[in-house]
């Protein structure tokens, strides 16, 4: 008898197994937003990194430093398509280039809000990827960098070798593996430097089961391991060289998201992962709509360090709020152009134009 009762749960495991997996339709295109908490303080006492069938994540305990979005974005509102066509046209693509961005990218995956690459900061950096015949496959790298006048412009890059991010459905012990490089010639906005990134992408699904997190409990997930074997290599003033580091990402994927309901990340050095940052899906806190305008403005500089100035024509605000990741009014006064922003600590912020019908603006800014 008992020897049945093992057979039959056995059997009713292997059942819930079977059908759990994520495909290309569960993965997000075109805009989509998910509202994540990140922690970096005190997440070394927690394990990342056992895992197996039928497994039990449970994260309860973990803090918040930090609300923000997980996002997907659509190619057209990117920021990042004129500027591929234009460079397309200048190099003598003509009439093609609109195609072949369309050909390439269907939907934007934020990657950063900032990214040190040694000798200089980029912005927004956004991997434009292709969601097609089951496969995701980071085509073009877009991303933003201060010029020679403290302005920030947007690049893109076309991948040298294109990135198979996942390939669809997966469940679990499925795996895959690729190759991705890109870089950017930096000289065209001031900046003497030659930036190239080269990866070997692995990923294995690496266990199912209950993920529990300070928000909620997903009953129905799959882990996923991803290492990137990465170089970044640079010329500075004439000086080549490169830094080689293993990234880490673990991944928990729940079917009714269309993001990683959890993802912490790290470096591997000499086969310890050391994870600095944790984010998980999490709806305690408002979020700031930050796509939200009923008025065209801009901000700037961006990033800013003592100063922003606010530049709009139309419906004239009379108040703004400044307001930090976790939803908190850091900053509010009557509206004027330029708005100090020195005793900010500095991050992501973002700036809320209001008149006497309430919000008629929002902008992101990043305070150095």
């Amino acid at each position: 008898m008992k020897r049945i009762i093992t057979l039959a749960a056995l059997f009713i495991g292997t059942l819930s197994f079977g059908q759990l997996s994520y495909t290309s339709s569960n993965h997000a295109s075109g805009n989509y937003n998910q509202q994540m908490s990140s922690v970096t303080v005190g997440i070394n006492a927690f394990d990342f990194d056992t895992t197996g069938a039928n497994f039990t994540w449970d994260y309860t305990l973990l803090g918040l430093d930090l609300t923000g979005n997980l996002g997907a974005i659509s190619p057209a509102s990117s920021g990042y398509q004129t500027p591929f066509v234009t460079q397309c046209v200048l190099n003598g693509g003509g009439f093609t280039c609109l195609f072949k961005w369309n050909n390439l990218t269907n939907v934007g995956l934020v990657d950063l809000d900032s990214f040190p690459a040694v000798v200089v900061t980029l912005y927004d950096v956004t991997t434009m990827a292709k969601l097609a015949n089951n496969r995701l496959i980071g085509n073009i790298k877009g991303l933003k960098i201060k010029d020679t006048n403290n302005l920030t412009v947007p690049l893109v890059t076309e991948y040298y070798d294109s990135d198979t991010i996942l390939t669809f459905p997966f469940t679990y012990q499925d795996s895959g593996k690729s190759y991705g490089s890109w870089g950017l010639d930096l000289n065209s906005v001031g900046q003497n430097i030659i930036y190239k990134v080269t990866y070997d992408r692995e990923w294995t699904v690496e266990g199912w089961g209950t993920l529990i997190t300070p928000f909620s409990t997903h009953s129905s997930v799959l882990k996923v391991k991803t290492t990137l074997d990465q170089v970044d290599s640079l010329s500075y003033l004439g000086t080549a060289f490169g830094i080689p580091r293993k990234i880490v990402e673990y991944t928990w994927y729940d079917a009714a998201f269309g993001l990683p309901v959890m993802k912490a990340e790290g470096i591997e050095t000499l086969g310890l992962t050391t994870i600095t940052t944790v984010r998980y899906y999490d709806q305690r806190f408002a979020s700031i709509d930050e796509n939200y305008s009923d008025i065209k403005f801009t901000v700037f500089p961006n990033p800013a360090q003592e100063f922003i100035q606010v530049s709009t024509t139309e419906n004239k605000p009379t108040s703004y709020q400044l307001i930090d990741m976790q939803g908190k009014v850091v900053g509010s006064s009557s509206f004027t152009s330029q708005i100090a922003i020195g005793e900010l600590t500095s991050g992501v912020y973002f700036i809320q134009l209001l008149n006497e019908n309430g919000v008629i603006g929002v902008e992101k800014f990043v305070k150095e």
